[in-house]
């Protein structure tokens, strides 16, 4: 260590000029004197923190201690490294202006102790320390190991650590060294942060418990699109009920749609199953067989708007394929189809037609009479608007009792197969010795079991903000028990039932204890330095200025530096 360096002699004569020569090397290098001869550096910031400038000499002196050689730009780009180095020099910079304050500094001696280990420290942004340090081959502490030792001696080498320094950052040894009394000031007022974090064992234990404790769950998935397509009914007769009970929604969405609607325009319905314009021909047999299918079932009588709800992928599906008028606000394939329907007569189904979207059976409804147009588009609205509300009631009351009925103590899969049967509209529900088709769609109603989760991580739902799954299992006390409430999810809602539960002993938080204290403590001074960044942040606010030419794609980063 340079320490050793300075200690003089009471050795032999030789050794201590040997010594006396490596220092009389680092004071000519590091003499303040020679602060006047960079007064001609560029002071063009790269970043600007208040008063604070970092120029973009030293910015690419951090980008090469942080991004090893040999990094492929393209790496550079996806990691967004550029940037990460810039806001490291942010973070290191307000770090510096709370030293200030705090009036905290650092030795010639522990600079000089630091550089001699060959220990480089850099500035990443807290948020991305594991990430980028795991990457780019940096301890989480900040450090880059640079190779200062010989390798016959493996003594300190002031050549090899002048060499190393310069290739590794275009800097000379005196400009490394004021560069990392600056990172290691920042990293002293890290270390002010993490010193103020306090874990107990009590709490300790509770962090423990929540991640060893295991639980297994049933989890039923109630998806709403599923009630929408098979369970609502949409028929005139029952979109009228719903438009007498709804006026205010139905008023309002039809104030907002009314200018789609035109006298004279042709009112089609549709059965679609797009196709991707890349897609090639002979993967077109299986999608071309689908719209088939549905002309065949059209054939034997079945009602268009069943056929579509069950077969269509257009967003008109959900509703029986009702499209209203056809026009250019269709999009793609509106001319093509438009000319087919022309030639249609009211009530007519099309023969499978192709356009650019896809495939697809058209319904002549009729030409839309001027006396008609608010009748007939207030019923389209209505009937939009209720498949949405409808599906919604539907889920939620299907939710509701499979608990109740779980309560109970009737198995689960049993309640959700009986229960999703009997809110089949009638003609998908089929004959009662026959499995109706949509009980084996993707997305019926049906029981999982998870795997087996913490009370952290939790089973895998998208529940929606606010909602915590793992924790309502392991509030449940016995094998079966309901969480009491469906879980909101972003596909409908979920019930919970609690399979299997293992809490984690005491006894094994004492064998990991000391493991568990300094892990926790490693976790809770992350989130103390993030948040103090934060606040950091939130009181320079516009005082923060990133040169954009640093950030460029396909920039020679190592010319820059120079």
């Amino acid at each position: 260590m340079l320490s050793l360096f300075r200690r003089g002699g009471a050795g032999q004569v030789i050794i201590g000029a040997v010594v006396f020569a490596i220092i009389i090397v680092f004071v000519l290098e590091f003499r303040a004197g020679r602060q006047a001869t960079q007064s001609a550096l560029s002071r063009d910031c790269a970043v600007k923190v208040m008063d604070r400038c970092v120029d973009r000499k030293e910015y690419f002196a951090s980008f090469g201690l942080i991004v090893p050689r040999g990094v492929p730009q393209k790496k550079i780009r996806a990691m967004g490294l550029r940037r990460q180095v810039a806001e490291g020099l942010v973070e290191r910079e307000l770090l510096l202006s709370e030293a200030e304050r705090l009036g905290v500094s650092i030795s010639e001696k522990e600079i000089d102790d630091e550089l001699a280990t060959g220990k480089a420290h850099v500035s990443i942004p807290v948020g991305q320390v594991s990430f980028l340090s795991y990457s780019l081959g940096i301890g989480e502490d900040g450090v880059r190991e640079l190779p200062v030792k010989s390798v016959q001696t493996e003594a300190f080498d002031y050549k090899i650590y002048e060499r190393v320094v310069r290739n590794t950052t275009n800097r000379s040894p005196k400009e490394f060294k004021e560069m990392q009394r600056r990172e290691l000031i920042a990293a002293r007022v890290r270390d002010l942060v993490r010193a103020r974090v306090r874990v107990s064992v009590k709490e300790a234990e509770a962090q423990w418990t929540r991640e060893r404790s295991k639980a297994v769950a049933r989890i039923v998935h109630v998806d709403k699109a599923w009630f929408a397509k098979y369970a609502v009914d949409t028929s005139d007769a029952a979109m009228e009920a719903w438009a007498k009970e709804n006026p205010q929604q139905l008023d309002e969405a039809w104030k907002a749609d009314k200018k789609n609607w035109t006298a004279g325009c042709l009112l089609v319905s549709e059965i679609l199953v797009p196709v991707d314009p890349e897609t090639p021909d002979e993967n077109k047999v299986d999608l071309r067989k689908k719209i088939e299918d549905a002309a065949a079932r059209l054939k034997n009588k079945e009602p268009f708007d069943l056929v579509a709800r069950d077969l269509s992928q257009g967003s008109s599906a959900t509703w029986g394929g009702e499209v209203g008028c056809l026009g250019e606000g269709y999009g793609v394939g509106a001319k093509e189809l438009g000319e087919a329907a022309a030639k249609m007569k009211p009530g007519e189904v099309s023969p499978v037609l192709e356009t650019a979207r896809g495939f697809h059976i058209l319904r002549l409804d009729g030409k839309l009479a001027e006396s008609s147009i608010d009748k007939v588009g207030r019923l389209a609205n209505a009937r939009r608007l209720a498949v949405a509300l409808e599906a919604d009631a539907l889920t939620k009351k299907f939710a509701d009792e499979v608990i109740e009925r779980a309560q109970k103590g009737d198995k689960l899969e049993d309640v959700v197969k009986e229960l999703s049967r009997s809110y089949l509209l009638p003609h998908f529900a089929g004959k009662k010795d026959e499995e109706p088709k949509p009980l084996s769609a993707d997305n019926r109603p049906r029981v999982e079991i998870s795997a087996p989760f913490n009370e952290i991580g939790g089973p895998s739902l998208n529940t929606t903000a606010g909602e915590n799954p793992a924790h309502d299992v392991f509030a449940l006390d016995k094998v079966d028990a309901v969480v009491k409430k469906p879980l909101t999810t972003d596909t409908g809602l979920a019930v919970l039932q609690l399979k299997e539960k293992t809490m984690a002993k005491h006894e094994d938080f004492e064998k990991d204890r000391v493991d568990v204290l300094d892990g926790l403590r490693a976790a809770k001074a992350r989130d103390a330095i993030s948040r103090y960044i934060v606040e950091l942040r939130d009181k320079a606010k516009d005082k923060i200025l990133i040169d954009p030419r640093i950030l460029e794609e396909g920039k020679d980063d190592e010319s820059d530096g120079s």
